[in-house]
């Protein structure tokens, strides 16, 4: 794998309440060559999200609990995150049905059913901002 330099690597930030999933992505991003920022649901993820302009975003959605939509929104309301292409996962297919009919509402995402194929993951971050 070749070294590049940490600032022109592409950045992914990972959005989840479990940190065997969080742990997952890093290593699979990472031996990529990507930079990767993890984090739980805290209130503050807008904010990082706006500090860190990642270049791609996972966002898991979760039966109960709105967090994950309320931060679509949010991103998409802001007009300097509003661009940021996000993979939104969930174990509930009926979430991901909803959001994908909502597409429109929350900005061009693309959509994957947990567990995950973790080359398919790969692969959706890749088409969505390019590999490394």
């Amino acid at each position: 794998m070749e070294d590049h330099c940490q600032e022109n690597r592409r950045h992914v930030l990972a959005i989840n309440t479990s940190p065997e999933f969080l742990n997952i992505v890093r290593e699979l991003f990472q031996e990529e060559g990507y930079n990767v920022t993890t984090t739980n649901f805290a209130p503050n993820s807008f904010a990082q999200i706006e500090a860190l302009k990642p270049d791609a975003l996972i966002i898991d959605i979760a039966i109960g609990q709105e967090a994950g939509w309320e931060l679509l929104e949010q991103l998409d309301a802001d007009a300097d995150t509003a661009g940021i292409p996000a993979l939104i996962v969930s174990t509930d297919p009926r979430l991901l049905a909803h959001a994908e009919a909502h597409a429109a509402r929350y900005g061009k995402h693309r959509f994957l059913a947990k567990p995950l194929d973790l080359d398919a993951m790969l692969e959706a971050i890749q088409e969505m901002i390019g590999e490394e």
